[in-house]
């Protein structure tokens, strides 16, 4: 399911967590469109695997995922062709830049802008101890 020609197409981070019969839990992230898509790529990736691949869970995290000092991104453009855009570009085709804010010695912050605050527009990356809304094995 992919959009029109000349178009971005935009996919989201999927997380499959399998296990190899051992004792470890092992992590693969996917970008799909969609969960068909997802599980159309988790297909390829058993199939090609050289190693018993026992499926555990399938996570959405559109919003990003933090483990240790790494992060991926939650969501991805991707155009026609295949190639991505890279994240310089998304930030050059994004909406008019935010005002900058000034402040004056001694002068309260605006709410909002004080430095560590979260935006409100843009979701939190998973942690690895973070929620788990998750797909159980199936079957």
């Amino acid at each position: 399911m992919m959009e029109e020609e000349g178009k971005l197409i935009k996919k989201s981070l999927w997380l499959f967590e399998y296990n190899r019969g051992d004792s470890a839990l092992y992590l693969q992230q996917f970008y799909a469109v969609d969960e068909d898509d997802v599980r159309r790529q988790i297909e390829e990736f058993i199939r090609q695997a050289d190693f018993p691949v026992y499926w555990e869970r399938l996570r959405h995290v559109p919003g990003g995922f933090t483990i240790g000092y790494s992060s991926l991104r939650g969501t991805i453009y991707e155009r026609p062709d295949g190639s991505l855009i890279e994240e310089a570009e998304e930030q050059v085709q994004a909406a008019a830049p935010h005002p900058q804010v000034r402040s004056t010695p001694g002068a309260a912050a605006p709410p909002g802008s004080q430095i560590g605050a979260p935006s409100c527009d843009i979701p939190r990356p998973e942690t690895a101890i973070g929620p788990t809304t998750s797909e159980e094995a199936p079957g």
